[in-house]
């Protein structure tokens, strides 16, 4: 068994080999041997019994038990680290700068408030807020924290999900009327859709069948940069949505709106918070993080 405080150590060494995915550079950023790296993560292994890695001659990846551990490690690395900022919150008063990503109308998520009350408690907190109708390059950009929905980071990304969200079709019952009520979403190529040309894929849309994630390509004459104007595009007749529940609800509600390929739809949408793994050493990002999920009324 690994001594509890070399334990730690040799996680951390585990989650810079799995993202370099090279011993070697593990080691330059570690400033350690290649050797010693190599030792941690065979202590990791034993401590465990299992195998973390595939290693050979020409490449190294993940196996399943690591892809794993992988994610366990990463939250609790994560939760160590925020426990550490907050000690260190308690000898002096939090200050650091926070650039954050956001869809528009996320405040309808209850982002925008937990932003402000976190603001409050910690005034030396500059809060950078991005609200943008596009996809944003956290790495490139420069950017702390993002919410995300329904996309998956990439090995460099860490996400915390953050609440659920439902994505329905939609559509005016006069344009449903004239057009006709399609039954399966492969129906929808006949369609006029509403699309939204800020993510990634505007005329790809998501449905379940069989418990399998499926796709059909759509197009129509509507393409905005908002979802709030294709949801009010369609409300007003001129085609099919497809938008997540609280862009839509005031037109269910009104029946503007009403929702068609329910059994296509599938399970609500996660909403994560999503940041860079090397800003885990942010304690403000960690604190907000922490902060945002505690205190999340969803």
């Amino acid at each position: 068994m690994i001594r509890k405080i070399d334990l730690i150590k040799a996680i951390r060494t585990f989650l810079i080999v799995s993202d370099k995915k090279s011993f070697s550079q593990a080691a330059r950023e570690l400033d350690l041997v290649v050797s010693a790296v190599s030792r941690q993560v065979s202590d990791l292994e034993e401590h465990f019994n299992c195998q973390l890695l595939y290693r050979t001659t020409r490449a190294m990846h993940l196996t399943a038990e690591g892809s794993y551990y992988l994610e366990e490690f990463k939250e609790l690395v994560d939760r160590l680290e925020a426990l550490e900022s907050r000690a260190d919150q308690n000898q002096e008063q939090m200050t650091g700068h926070i650039r954050i990503t956001a869809p528009p109308n996320a405040e309808r998520l209850g982002v925008t408030k937990l932003i402000s009350q976190f603001a409050k408690l910690n005034p030396a907190v500059k809060i950078t807020t991005l609200l943008v109708n596009r996809y944003v390059n956290l790495i490139e950009e420069g950017i702390d924290l993002a919410i995300r929905v329904h996309e998956l980071p990439d090995s460099r990304l860490v996400a915390r999900r953050f609440a659920d969200l439902k994505v329905m079709y939609v559509a005016n019952p006069s344009y449903l009327k004239e057009h006709g009520l399609p039954k399966h979403p492969k129906e929808l190529i006949h369609h006029n859709c509403v699309t939204n040309s800020t993510i990634r894929t505007p005329g790809r849309w998501r449905y379940f069948e069989s418990n399998k994630e499926r796709h059909v390509n759509v197009t129509g004459t509507m393409e905005v940069s908002q979802g709030s104007i294709a949801a009010e595009f369609s409300a007003a007749g001129h085609g099919i949505a497809f938008l997540p529940d609280f862009l839509v609800q005031p037109y269910l509600n009104s029946g503007e709106l009403i929702s068609i390929l329910e059994p296509f739809q599938g399970e609500p949408a996660p909403v994560s918070l999503v940041y860079p793994s090397n800003r885990l050493k942010n304690p403000a990002l960690n604190q907000l993080v922490r902060f945002m999920l505690d205190n999340n009324p969803n």
